[in-house]
This record gives C-alpha cells, sequence and structure tokens, in this order.
C-alpha cells in the first residue's frame, strides 16, 4: 500500500554504496542497492531532479521520484553509477568543496573513522567546559566503550555552534594520532568532470559540511552557501540550482539565505514524501536510505515509515 495522492513525489537520498561494511556508518550494501533501483524503476516514472522541483510533467501513470547523493565519495563512482546506468536512471551528486581540494571525508565521517580505528582509550587535554557531563569522563575500558561515546558525541557536534565544533574536532584529531587520515575516499576534481560529462548533475553541499542552522557568524554562513557554488562552476562550468542542506541542517535564515545566494531550491532530509502544494521549495523533503532490511527499506520508500510517523505524533 503507498500512501501518497496523485501530485506528491519521493526524492532518495544516497550517501555510499559500497561492499565494505562500517560499525560506526555502515554504507548501503550493493545487492540493497540494486533491489531498490530495480523498485524504483518498476514503482516510479524516475526524472532528473530538477525537472521534478521545476517542470513537473503534466502526466505520468506512477508517482514521480528523483535520486540524490550526498558528499561526493569515490564509491559513487566505484559502485553507484554502474548500477544507476543498468537501471538507466538520472542523479544529481551534491559535493562538499573542501573534501574534493582536500580529499578528506566530512568531518561527520572522521569522528566515525577516528573513534572506530584509534587504539587509544583515553582523550587528553579535552577540556571544554560547556560539555555536557555525559562526555566529561573520557576515559574507555575498551574499544567497545570509546565507539559508543564517539556515537553519541557525533550528534552532539552536529547541533552546538560551529566554532566549538571545529575546536572540538581539533582536539580529537590530536588526540587520536595514532592512525593516519583516511585519504582517497572522495572524489577528485578530474572525476567529477568526467561524472558530470556522463550526465550526473552536480551541485553543491556547502564548503566544510558544517551543520548551517549552527552557524552563528552570518559571512560565514554566506561563504558556506556562495563561495563553495563559486568552486564549483569555475571548476565544472554549469551546475545544479538546488542547494543540499548538510545533516539537512535548516532554519529561516538560512533558508532565506540560500536563496538570496542564488539557489532555486533547498533541499533537506525530514524522511517524508514530496508534496509540492504544501513544502516550501527551501525545505524540500528526502527520503535517506540506509544498509538496513529490504522490507524497511521499501517501506521508507512507499511513504509507510512517514505515515506512521504522522500518526504517532
Amino acid at each position: 500500500m503507498i500512501f501518497f495522492s496523485k501530485p506528491t513525489s519521493i526524492i532518495l537520498l544516497f550517501h555510499r554504496v559500497n561492499p565494505s561494511r562500517d560499525k560506526m556508518w555502515d554504507p548501503m550494501d550493493i545487492e540493497l542497492f540494486q533491489n531498490t533501483l530495480n523498485y524504483v524503476q518498476r514503482k516510479f516514472h524516475t526524472i532528473e531532479l530538477n525537472e521534478l522541483l521545476f517542470d513537473r510533467p503534466a502526466h505520468s501513470s506512477k508517482p514521480l521520484a528523483a535520486i540524490t547523493f550526498d558528499d561526493g565519495y569515490h564509491d559513487f563512482l566505484d559502485y553507484s553509477i554502474p548500477l544507476l546506468r543498468k537501471f538507466h536512471l538520472p542523479s544529481t551528486l551534491f559535493v562538499v568543496t573542501n573534501c574534493i581540494e582536500n580529499n578528506l571525508p566530512p568531518w561527520t565521517y572522521l569522528v566515525d573513522y577516528l573513534f572506530e580505528n584509534s587504539y587509544k582509550l583515553q582523550l587528553v587535554n579535552f577540556n571544554f567546559p560547556a560539555l555536557p557531563i555525559e562526555f566529561k569522563n573520557t576515559k574507555w575500558l575498551n574499544k567497545d566503550q570509546r565507539m559508543n561515546y564517539g556515537k553519541r558525541i557525533k550528534q552532539y557536534l552536529k547541533w552546538i555552534p560551529s566554532a566549538k565544533r571545529q575546536a572540538i574536532m581539533r582536539s580529537l584529531i590530536d588526540n587520536f594520532n595514532d592512525i593516519k587520515k583516511p585519504d582517497g575516499m572522495m572524489l577528485a576534481w578530474k572525476e567529477l568532470i568526467e561524472i558530470k560529462a556522463s550526465g550526473v548533475e552536480i551541485g553543491s553541499h556547502s564548503i566544510s559540511h558544517s551543520t548551517l542552522a549552527s552557524i552563528e557568524d552570518e559571512d560565514e554562513l554566506k561563504r558556506e552557501l556562495q563561495v563553495s557554488s563559486k568552486i564549483l562552476k569555475e571548476k565544472l562550468g554549469v551546475i545544479s540550482p538546488v542547494f543540499s542542506y548538510p545533516c539537512g541542517s535548516y532554519n529561516e535564515r538560512v533558508k532565506a539565505l540560500t536563496q538570496l545566494s542564488g539557489y532555486k531550491a533547498g533541499l533537506a532530509v525530514n524522511g517524508r514524501l514530496y508534496n509540492p502544494s504544501k513544502d516550501g521549495i527551501f525545505e524540500v523533503p528526502r527520503i535517506e536510505l540506509y544498509n538496513q532490511s529490504w522490507l524497511k527499506t521499501k517501506m521508507r520508500m512507499n511513504g509507510t515509515v512517514s505515515f506512521i510517523e504522522t500518526i504517532i505524533k
């Protein structure tokens, strides 16, 4: 049973598709991704994101769908594109420009990577007075305790002011200095040029993957929105007029500055189907898919999860 009315569409969000497993942030398995694309091809009329947002077809026998990826991981080229081509499905890739420039994944991934791969069981000189009490104990008995701490502090870091998050991240990197940086995980500019030439639209996902609603300095917020677009245009030429909010973080100020920066739309996450008659163009909901069971994945795509959540609320 599909819980959407005729004008409702679905915009899917993926990050990574990879056969390698990751305890902290598990990418979608290739078989699950293939099953997902097969389902999308059968149940939806999949079109370019811009067409869905701005030039919706007058008639379609199926609900409309668009496919998006965030961040710019190299496994998009390795595993996602071949399957997207197999099913003849268009997609849009939103990249973090600093991650491409520095060949390092976003800070959200770095937190996971540090806590999973280090052998250290204590943070030293980790003195941040504003930290909640649950993060004051920085000595662990084993890896499981360390990883649990990492999962919790990652969520905390998403929603604190940008400057404070950057300071904590610098301390974490200094502490976990027994491992090398995870280079080689991100796409390079040359590869993005080739991907764009193959028909994949590319857009901005900010400069640093900062949660935009947490940025207090307006100039910094404008830089995340405007300079990222400028860099992409210089490197790639024409890019998507749509902006993808990192971590789905936005507020009224972010929406207003996104529009003033020249974008035509802003993508949130929200886990809901998209209804253009109800949803603002600068808070377009997407449904993020994870490495879950096929049943849960299908329930997310057909609107069952968002429908149940609406009832519960």
